[in-house]
């Protein structure tokens, strides 16, 4: 018989945190959980746990496996540009992500594993080239391997060496801004523009597949006062530093995310809140044969500025609005349903199993349940930030709070089976010439409860990041640091009033990877998971076994590359993970005949255990 011995049985905490998490485990398996796997992308979506900007079409943040806590840094890439949004994954863990700091530089990057630069777009030296406002765009992968990014004034579609495969101009079809985000609709993609232009594109071609919608938006008049030093020295082209702070705050422009889209139907769901009025809009957008047309368009609270999310079942739409207002509308009617005042953030709400709606509200993460709109917790990590971080002398009122830390959620929550991701900012109330607003001093990367949101397991990130976490098939966790408060901080002017100790060093921006300890612990960690869901005998389950048999394949072909596991051993486990595949086809196609594949997930499990 063999055995998997990966976990160091000496290490109290270690194992601590991994029966804590596999109860968590327990108590998060949820029928709902088939609707999350790889494969419950939207039609033509890449078959990857992190396809586009959130994840996938719905804008979910949830990735439908399991990842060990045991990570370690592994490299920062990129380093001395802003990155907007965390890389997307390809199925074979090559990542892409967007940087703009303008003329001179590369805007689209292709980065291995290790964190090695495969490729890049050629150096921008006009409009003519992939311009610095692809780092507002999220590359977008597709289940034929091609990558779609836009910038200013056109649309691309690379292949996976970075060849270009076609360029469509924006401004022949009358688009005067840059796509926020892309989506894939079938075998069309493109999306809505900031100035609320939708369109599509044929994803062979790259001629427009139907007519371009333009939604009954108000003109936007961009042009707020920029914050001193945001992305300076470089982190940003100061051509866009403007209208990156105008998107980023859903001033001025009509659209500032991407929209979200039906997995079962041809339907986008648009938010437009860009004006000063008092209501905003939520847009249902059907693509038929004859083109685009709008289905409803609901009134939602004014300035909604964040991505429209999909419950699991796509029966409900959630968004947030300006002030921290959550809402949900009926999916098929634009009807609401309820809304909630949170006094959050207006960044994009996560929805993981069992509906369950994560928003962040300031110094406090909030879980709202999604079917009826109940806050079932708050989580603020004012204490979890004094234990770590002193108590300083208030400087005579310079510094307030009497001197102690705040900590402040600093990204949208990635959700994974049994854990929630985010990354906490610690920082000290700073009160500077009429000012009053937070000095950043350490960004954390932290792995959460999602019963209470308590923290399990935390790790140090060297900028902040105010944005996005993505969780590749094989356990690795890649943020994006976009240095907002950093280079606030750095760059402000009154660092020099404060201890030397909670001075901002240079920002760094970039892209940072995190990756487990030992790939072994993690398959163990997997085939546990697959124990967990076979021990409940339910074949509502099935999708969330064939996400997680998909993904152990890819740890277990990566731990015997890298030697981390025995080839013999590994041939073994192949041998197992593939009888186990067998009898998913065969209860999938039959219900009645699922014992076997419980059967089988259990000896698998009892034999390498």
């Amino acid at each position: 018989m063999w055995m998997l011995a990966f976990v160091d049985h000496n290490n109290s905490k270690k194992v601590i945190l991994i029966m804590r998490l596999f109860a968590l485990l327990l108590l998060c398996t949820s029928p709902l959980l088939s609707h999350a796997s790889p494969s419950h992308q939207s039609e033509g979506y890449a078959t990857s746990s992190w396809a586009t900007l959130h994840g996938d079409g719905r804008n979910s943040s949830h990735v439908p496996l399991l990842v060990t806590t045991q990570l370690q840094p592994q490299w920062l890439a990129l380093k001395g540009a802003s990155s907007w949004s965390a890389p997307v994954i390809a199925e074979d863990g090559t990542l892409y992500v967007t940087t703009g700091r303008g003329k001179g530089f590369a805007h689209l990057h292709a980065i291995s594993r290790t964190g090695r630069v495969l490729w890049e777009s050629p150096v921008a030296q006009s409009q003519d080239d992939l311009d610095a406002e692809a780092v507002f765009s999220a590359p977008l992968l597709d289940r034929d391997g091609h990558v779609y990014v836009g910038d200013s004034n056109q649309f691309w579609s690379f292949t996976v060496d970075g060849k270009v495969r076609w360029v469509a101009n924006l401004r022949d079809l009358g688009i005067r801004q840059p796509l926020m985000g892309s989506v894939i609709v079938g075998s069309h993609v493109g999306g809505v523009s900031a100035d609320g232009v939708v369109v599509l594109f044929d994803r062979n071609t790259g001629r427009p597949a139907v007519p371009p919608l333009r939604l009954p938006v108000p003109a936007g008049e961009p042009g707020r006062i920029l914050p001193e030093g945001l992305w300076a020295k470089g982190l940003l082209d100061d051509k866009v530093r403007q209208k990156g702070w105008d998107l980023l705050t859903g001033q001025g422009y009509a659209v500032s995310h991407v929209p979200a889209v039906h997995p079962h139907q041809p339907r986008l769901f648009v938010t437009a809140g860009g004006g000063d009025g008092d209501v905003g809009q939520l847009f249902a957008i059907d693509v038929g044969a004859d083109g685009l047309s709008i289905r409803y368009a609901s009134e939602v609270p004014a300035r909604t500025s964040s991505s429209p999310v999909l419950s699991a079942d796509a029966s409900r739409i959630y968004a947030v609005g300006h002030g921290g207002t959550l809402y949900a509308l009926d999916s098929e009617t634009g009807k609401l349903l309820w809304q909630r005042a949170t006094e959050g953030e207006n960044a994009s709400p996560s929805v993981g199993p069992g509906d369950m709606v994560y928003v962040l509200g300031g110094d406090r993460l909030i879980a709202v349940e999604g079917e009826t709109g109940q806050v079932l917790w708050r989580n603020n990590y004012r204490e979890w930030a004094r234990d770590r971080h002193p108590q300083l002398w208030s400087r005579f009122g310079l510094i307030g709070s009497r001197g102690k830390p705040d900590a402040y959620i600093d990204s949208v929550v990635t959700i994974s089976n049994g854990l929630l991701w985010a990354t906490l900012l610690v920082g000290y109330d700073v009160n500077f010439l009429v000012r009053d607003f937070v000095h950043p001093v350490q960004a954390y990367l932290v792995a959460l409860d999602p019963s209470d949101g308590t923290v399990l397991e935390e790790w140090r990130v060297p900028d902040s990041s105010e944005g996005v976490i993505s969780i590749s098939p094989t356990g690795d966790v890649y943020l994006n640091l976009m240095s907002m408060q950093a280079s606030l901080a750095h760059h402000g002017g009154y660092q020099w009033l404060l201890p030397k100790s909670i001075r901002r060093p240079k920002p760094r921006g970039g892209i940072y990877a995190l990756a487990p300890v030992s790939l072994a612990e993690q398959l163990t960690a997997s085939i546990q998971w697959l124990d967990t869901l076979a021990s409940n005998r339910n074949p509502l389950f099935l999708e969330g076994i064939d996400s997680q048999l998909w993904s152990s394949r890819k740890v277990l072909a990566l731990a015997v590359k890298r030697g981390e596991l025995e080839a013999g051993l590994g041939r073994h486990v192949e041998s197992l993970l593939q009888q186990s595949e067998a009898a998913l086809s065969r209860c999938k196609t039959n219900t009645d005949d699922c014992e076997a594949l419980f059967d089988a997930l259990e000896s698998m499990a009892k034999a390498l255990l």
